[in-house]
């Protein structure tokens, strides 16, 4: 958020950053494909910088800004949907708000975005007229504050800007898994854990760090496996105090804490990483190598029904030059 304030208050408009009076419109609105021109613009600019959109702002000729702020800002999941329908390869950004001198401020941050170029994947028709504005292989680029269609030169550029260097990120693959835990303790529950496994493609070994930010929901509840059992355990101790009968050993609420995870929450989300422990990194993925159950299994959802639970991951490496390899997935249990 400091990012975006700083950005507001002593930047303007450039490759990298651009600034929207009203949110972008997914309804039937003659306006709804601007999101993907602008996206497309911004990811195929061969800056690898961060780019920030910019919502509830409008600069003005003389480069001053007024605040207008928004209501009711959009869901992520609903710009998410309607990107990834539209172009490819999946764009990396996340969409957040906040209050800024008394209004609501929205934004994009589009990071890690390298796999250029970014092309509309579809023809794109205007919802209003019905008349076809982006065709298939499509793509545009951010030159300045402007926006032009890409053309042969374009990308020439982007072709040659690839050959400069290898992103180690591409050597790594997320698959998001589900399953019953297999401890002795926890077979005996119906339920599931979420976890990921990571694939390292290439012939170098690579050393990371890894965090999961999962979305919290009245459909489902996450929590450790740790916590789980205590909550278990204290229940069982509870009910052999109302039998006279049964002996009460407080040792069996101990459970032992996985020191490779560590957790913690906010309103909205449940995020877990792994530790690094003695080493400096928290995984090392030899060459050509699977890591199964990166979390341990430790990553407990508990629910009455079948659920679609998104959730954010965030791999960080010394060989990422670009900064966090960051991808958006899903758990469909």
């Amino acid at each position: 958020m400091q990012k975006v304030i700083e950005i507001i208050e002593y930047e303007n408009e450039s490759h990298k950053v651009d600034f929207k009076k009203t949110e972008y419109i997914l309804g039937k609105d003659a306006k709804k494909n601007e999101i993907l021109k602008d996206f497309s613009a911004f990811t195929n600019h061969l800056s690898d910088d961060e780019k920030y959109i910019i919502i509830g702002i409008k600069e003005n000729q003389d480069k001053t800004k007024d605040i207008f702020g928004i209501e009711n800002p959009t869901d992520e999941a609903k710009y998410r949907q309607f990107i990834n329908e539209n172009i490819e390869p999946q764009i990396n950004f996340e969409y957040n708000n906040f209050i800024y001198k008394g209004k609501t401020i929205s934004f994009f941050r589009l990071s890690a975005n390298n796999n250029r170029p970014y092309l509309f994947k579809k023809e794109i028709k205007n919802p209003i007229s019905d008349k076809t504005e982006f065709k298939y292989g499509d793509g545009f680029i951010r030159v300045g504050t402007s926006t032009s269609k890409i053309g042969r030169k374009e990308l020439d550029d982007i072709i040659e800007s690839k050959k400069k260097y290898k992103n180690r990120q591409e050597d790594i693959d997320i698959v998001p898994h589900i399953g019953k835990p297999s401890s002795e303790e926890m077979d005996k529950w119906n339920v599931n854990y979420l976890d990921l496994k990571l694939i390292n493609k290439s012939n170098k070994s690579i050393d990371l760090d890894i965090e999961i930010f999962i979305k919290k929901s009245e459909e489902y509840t996450i929590l450790l496996e740790e916590h789980f059992l205590r909550e278990i355990k204290k229940a069982e101790n509870s009910q052999k105090q109302k039998n006279y009968f049964s002996p009460i050993n407080y040792l069996d609420n101990f459970v032992l804490s996985n020191l490779h995870i560590d957790a913690e929450e906010n309103k909205t989300e449940f995020i877990v990483q792994r530790n690094q422990l003695k080493n400096k990194f928290a995984i090392t993925l030899k060459q050509n190598s699977v890591c199964e159950n990166v979390f341990h299994q430790s990553i407990i959802v508990l629910e009455k029904k079948s659920n679609i639970i998104e959730a954010k991951v965030i791999i960080r490496s010394d060989d990422f030059t670009n900064g966090a390899f960051i991808k958006n997935i899903t758990f469909e249990t």
